[in-house]
């Protein structure tokens, strides 16, 4: 008879032997290595041993599991790790210790936060090793490795209860980032309280998207239903055409932790704040916004301050008046709405090619960096 692990009443659980055996191939392997497979590993140990990725992640969802497409159109790149969620760790064995210290992140993080006095701005407070107390009384706590709050800082890190962070394997360093969302979580001692929380502050649209179990796209050679929406006809019967992008290291820098912790609106913002203090340090200027990108792209009078263009011939003038204004488009039309307007949410699919614009001019700034490197030194 097998014994499985599995999660508090009230968290999602996988609905099959095949989901567990899929979730524990990844937190073994996570255990034994502090990293999260790829896609690849994962899916041949699960081939090794009779089972197919297409079948066993069907019995899971996306609130146990990251790094797969909701809707199973297509698997994951060979390369993209697969990760657990806390709910996910807590269907599997031997996380008792990870999981605790996880629950320690996010109330030594809750107890600072209000006391934060930020340097700058748009500092957010972080939480690091040194900072995290144990209690003399705490014997939970007083068990907990060097190891097991690496893993506790793995299981937080797309939490949306933190806002991203940063690490150094080799030293089993990390940072957790996080905000005010974290005040909701003050003093929780178990993982089903945790989970009842973020699905208050997550609200129902998306909680019911993460519980609804990842499904197999239906089969494109059955000619479907014919729609009046061209793009909806295009995408059903097979013309939609699905293009990757490595995003720019900055934009991913700033946007990945809001990104997976389903906070699109704040991955964008982030994201068009990153290009213009980009923009802001090449001009030399203290300016922000639309008239920022003015003085660093305006040509007259003289030449702009930042050059951007590939064009050397008749189009070299007309390149970079229009990439002038694809800069201030972006600041008025994207940046500023989300600075100051109220806080709305950005659909997942419309923030996906937001963010790629935000890399799109992040590379092209490049092109003026390059440049900097390449000139000879001034006397």
């Amino acid at each position: 008879m097998i014994v499985r692990t599995i999660a508090p009443e009230g968290m999602p659980r996988p609905t099959g032997e095949d989901g567990h055996a899929l979730l524990d191939v990844i937190w073994q392997h996570f255990s034994a290595s502090l990293r999260w497979p790829t896609f690849d590993y994962v899916d041949r140990k699960l081939y090794a041993s009779g089972l197919q990725f297409e079948e066993a992640v069907q019995q899971l969802c996306p609130a146990l599991l990251r790094g797969v497409d909701a809707g199973l159109w297509r698997l994951p790149q060979g390369t993209t790790e697969l990760s657990l969620t806390v709910a996910g760790a807590a269907n599997c064995a031997d996380t008792v210790l990870p999981i605790n210290s996880f629950l320690a992140l996010v109330r030594t993080a809750a107890s600072i936060e209000p006391h934060y006095q930020a340097t700058e701005p748009s500092e957010l407070p972080d939480l690091r090793p040194v900072d995290i107390a144990h209690p003399a009384d705490d014997v939970d706590l007083a068990l907990l490795t060097k190891k097991n709050w690496f893993a506790g800082f793995a299981l937080a890190l797309h939490e949306p209860c933190f806002r991203g962070g940063g690490h150094n394997l080799g030293d089993l360093d990390w940072t957790l980032r996080y905000d005010r969302n974290i005040r909701p979580f003050a003093d929780i001692h178990r993982v089903d309280e945790y989970w009842r929380i973020r699905e208050k502050v997550l609200g129902p649209e998306r909680v019911e998207a993460d519980n609804t179990p990842f499904q197999k796209a239906p089969d494109r050679d059955v000619a479907p239903a014919p729609k009046a929406d061209p793009a909806a006809r295009a995408a059903e019967s097979g013309e939609t055409m699905y293009v990757t992008c490595m995003l720019h290291p900055l934009i991913a820098e700033v946007a990945a932790g809001r990104y997976s912790g389903g906070f699109y609106y704040d991955a964008v913002r982030s994201a068009f704040q990153a290009v213009e203090h980009r923009v802001a340090v090449l001009a030399g200027t203290t300016e922000v916004g639309e008239r920022l990108m003015g003085i660093a792209f305006g040509s007259k009078p003289g030449p702009p301050k930042i050059t951007v263009t590939r064009s050397t011939g008749g189009s070299l003038e007309s390149e970079q008046n229009g990439m002038q204004f694809l800069f201030k488009g972006a600041m008025g039309a994207l940046r500023n709405p989300r600075m100051h307007g109220p806080d709305e949410t950005d659909a997942r699919d419309e923030a996906d090619e937001m963010l790629v614009f935000a890399s799109f001019l992040m590379r092209r700034l490049d092109i003026e960096d390059q440049q900097r490197e390449a000139a000879p030194p001034g006397p």
